[in-house]
């Protein structure tokens, strides 16, 4: 009996030891997210997206806004995730959009995150295959590859705008966000390091004006004209980005010497403004300044006075005197102890001179 029960158990154990052998281990997804258009315009939302492995699909996500699928964000909307076995690491990643492939491949990279814009139609433009970061460890002494990083012209927003970044902060993609009215923007240039006041990579930029009642106490001897405030206050960029002021030419021609303008910016830890380099270029009315870190930034000149300062120790005037021939004596001016001696003396001779004449 004990050996018919021996025999049984072996023979599961085989069993589920075939069984175990003939499938691969799951590996961890990877996530996509980034642009798709179809015909050179933006693909509506609704547009499925599949990822396919020698011809199997591993994978899809239907598109919920115009011309965009999945997010930079892994908390603001899913992600295409791809899932393969590990055995497939490696392996390359087709992508049909409404059933047409696209013009972009990328390599499936266990637990890796890529920012990947899909194309389709006439306008299609085939790209590299692109690298992805990875969330494990990895194995072996090559590191992790990062994400495809974008270095086109910059995708310029209004306001505020989501940044594409690494999980080492690396920014994936140029991005320019201006003020609603045009008087200031950032740049963030592809490549750049981009963390949060915490060292967390920064997700999302602001650039608002602000009103000169907002402002702390102006410097002295200087006049503060566009103000900006960057945000999130705190965030730092490795290497500096770029800070443009546009001023208009009603604004423009009320500076008296353009030449002096500059930038600064207020620190809060010292109650102060410092001054920025500054690059000021008259054919565009512009002052560009490259900054490392967000705060409050202003464009400001020297005051022009319009006082009459004089000397120190007396009071400062804000009419210049009158000509020297055009002003009247004061009263303290009049010498009226020698006029009053002049007519004692007149009245005492001719009182002298009646007395003489009465004797004779």
């Amino acid at each position: 009996m004990k050996t018919e029960y021996c025999g049984i158990l072996i023979l599961l154990i085989a069993l589920v030891a075939g069984v175990a052998a003939d499938e691969s281990v799951p590996a961890l997804p990877h996530e996509f997210w980034g642009t798709v258009t179809i015909d050179g315009s933006p693909a509506p939302a609704g547009t499925e997206i599949t990822a396919m492995i020698g011809g199997t699909g591993c994978g899809s996500i239907t598109t919920t806004k115009s011309g965009t699928y999945g997010s930079s964000s892994r908390y603001d909307g899913n992600r295409l995730l791809v899932l393969a076995n590990e055995d497939q690491a490696g392996a390359t990643i087709a992508f049909l959009v409404d059933g047409k492939e696209a013009g972009q491949t990328a390599t499936f990279t266990p637990n890796g995150t890529t920012r990947l814009d899909l194309s389709v139609g006439s306008a299609v433009t085939p790209t590299p295959t692109p690298t992805s970061s990875n969330g494990g460890g990895g194995s072996g002494g090559g590191g992790s590859p990062s994400p495809s990083i974008t270095s086109a012209a910059p995708t310029t927003y209004t306001g505020q705008a989501s940044l594409a970044t690494s999980k080492s902060g690396e920014v994936q993609v140029s991005t320019t966000v201006r003020t609603t009215d045009g008087s200031g923007s950032v740049t963030i240039a592809a490549g750049t390091t981009a963390r949060d006041r915490n060292g967390k990579p920064l997700g999302e930029v602001s650039v608002t004006t602000l009103d000169s009642p907002a402002l702390p106490p102006v410097p002295a001897g200087n006049t503060l004209g566009l103000a900006l405030t960057c945000g999130p206050d705190g965030a730092t960029f490795d290497p500096p980005i770029t800070l443009i002021f546009t001023l208009t030419e009603d604004e423009w021609s009320r500076i008296a010497d353009t030449s002096v303008l500059h930038v600064v910016w207020y620190n809060p830890s010292t109650g102060s403004w410092e001054e920025v380099a500054a690059t000021v270029d008259p054919a565009t009315r512009t002052v560009t300044a490259r900054v490392s870190h967000f705060s409050t930034y202003a464009l400001a000149w020297p005051s022009v006075l319009k006082e009459v300062t004089v000397s120190a120790g007396q009071e400062v005037a804000t009419i210049a005197p009158p000509p020297a021939e055009t002003q009247q004596p004061t009263s303290e001016a009049i010498p009226w102890p020698f006029i009053g001696a002049g007519c004692l003396v007149l009245l005492l001779a001719v009182a002298g001179a009646y007395a003489w004449k009465k004797r004779g």
